[in-house]
């Protein structure tokens, strides 16, 4: 039936409308959505579909669960070394952080006047190495790649449990198959410690000339390498040869929302800024040292970003099984890049400029007891205050968003302090 026409069928009667599905990256308060070829290979590995593979792995995870928020630093390298922990461990920790991986992307793209980062990477560059440093199930690195496929992808995974290298590659599997035409992926497991890695072998076969990028991701390891020197020099040691040797380079950083940690990844991203790096998120300037580790400023407060996530059903039906749930998306993330890719980037447009705020605190609970409480704000004249005209009472402006109102200096005490623990590694 032609729709509009009439006749003595139709005649009088309005068409119904056919409902459209429009795709939805970013909703409501800064949610996102897992992309679909990084959900594939999940629902692969994880057994979701086996009701005796998952009733087992949804035990296992509860109990890796309770050792990752107990305390961190008492976490033993063997620890993921049994391929049913490794399982168990991607079951439960990997589609989160594939989350919070999204919701950087998505607000990169916000950063860079983009749809999403791979519009903004793929008019600039051709080919990338990415270069996962205690990779674990590879969360952080699939949806980069998920997001910002180029025409030539090489993805170097490195963790010293074996199992895990073997989880993370397979779930490489589903991007592999989500993209034709001439886009290739080469996915290389190193299973050794950081410290260990030559980095000469890798360039000596890289692409030359100014088409080529490399992404360097520290997904919620920079805390595990605490006790290891070695390691954390051998990262400095190659993201400060990114300065010096011109390269174009981007570093993600992510730790736990808990403060310890959280200051454990400002640091770094001081060290770096100091180096020559330029942060482009959260940061609303980019170079010199984090106000919020200030303490003779009059506020030391811990920086993190914090968004929703619409879960799969899948996903919710380990929630169930197991009662640990992972509703709000809490992450201390960072976004660096070298001064030669910073020459490429636009007059960072319109939420990276000059007045540019970054909401670094919020009211927690809007009409309550803190509805006095200003908003705390990152900008480039330091910290400063607003309170809000009007505030969403179910989220409010999360944490890492932009803001564009009139602020004042923030004073001491502005920001109160709240423990948060970190959900998953």
């Amino acid at each position: 039936m032609t729709v509009g026409k009439k006749n003595d069928k139709n005649r009088g009667v309005k068409p119904k409308k056919r409902a459209v599905k429009v795709p939805r990256r970013a909703v409501g308060g800064g949610s996102v959505e897992v992309p679909a070829p990084v959900l594939r290979g999940w629902q692969e590995i994880s057994g979701i579909d086996d009701p005796r593979r998952f009733a087992r792995n949804a035990e296992k995870f509860r109990q890796l669960w309770r050792v990752f928020t107990s305390g961190r630093e008492k976490i033993s390298p063997e620890l993921l070394q049994d391929s049913g922990a490794a399982e168990a461990y991607v079951t439960g920790f990997h589609l989160p952080n594939a989350a919070r991986a999204s919701l950087l992307c998505h607000r990169l793209a916000q950063r860079l006047g983009s749809r999403n980062p791979g519009e903004w990477f793929s008019k600039h560059f051709t080919h990338q190495r990415i270069f996962d440093f205690g990779c674990g199930s590879a969360a952080w690195s699939q949806v980069w790649l998920s997001e910002v496929r180029l025409k030539r992808n090489t993805v170097h995974l490195v963790d010293s449990s074996l199992a895990l290298l073997d989880m993370a590659a397979r779930g490489f599997s589903g991007l592999s198959a989500s993209r034709q035409g001439s886009s290739s992926v080469y996915v290389e497991t190193m299973n050794r410690g950081i410290h260990e890695l030559d980095f000469a072998q890798f360039d000596a076969r890289q692409d030359s000339g100014g088409q080529s990028l490399d992404v360097y991701v520290l997904g919620y390891v920079w805390n595990e390498l605490t006790n290891d020197p070695a390691a954390r020099g051998r990262v400095m040691e190659r993201l400060e040869s990114c300065v010096s040797r011109g390269v174009n380079a981007l570093v993600i950083l992510a730790e736990p929302a808990t403060d310890e940690l959280a200051w454990e990844a400002m640091g770094l991203r001081d060290e770096l800024c100091a180096s020559g790096w330029v942060a482009i998120y959260p940061c609303p300037w980019g170079v010199g040292a984090c106000p919020m580790l200030d303490a003779a400023g009059g506020v030391r407060d811990w920086c993190f970003s914090e968004g929703g996530w619409r879960k799969p059903e899948a996903y919710a039906k380990l929630e169930e099984a197991t009662g640990i749930g992972h509703s709000k998306l809490n992450s201390s993330m960072f976004a660096l890049v070298s001064p030669e890719l910073a020459k490429r980037l636009p007059v960072i447009a319109p939420q990276i400029t000059t007045h540019a705020q970054v909401v670094v605190g919020r009211p927690s609970v809007p009409g309550g007891r803190d509805a006095g409480f200003s908003y705390l704000l990152c900008t480039p004249h330091g910290l400063m205050k607003t309170v809000p005209k009007r505030i969403n009472q179910k989220f409010g402006k999360p944490r890492g968003s932009t803001m564009t109102s009139v602020a004042r200096p923030a004073t001491e005490g502005t920001s109160k302090k709240q423990k948060r623990r970190g959900d998953g590694r």
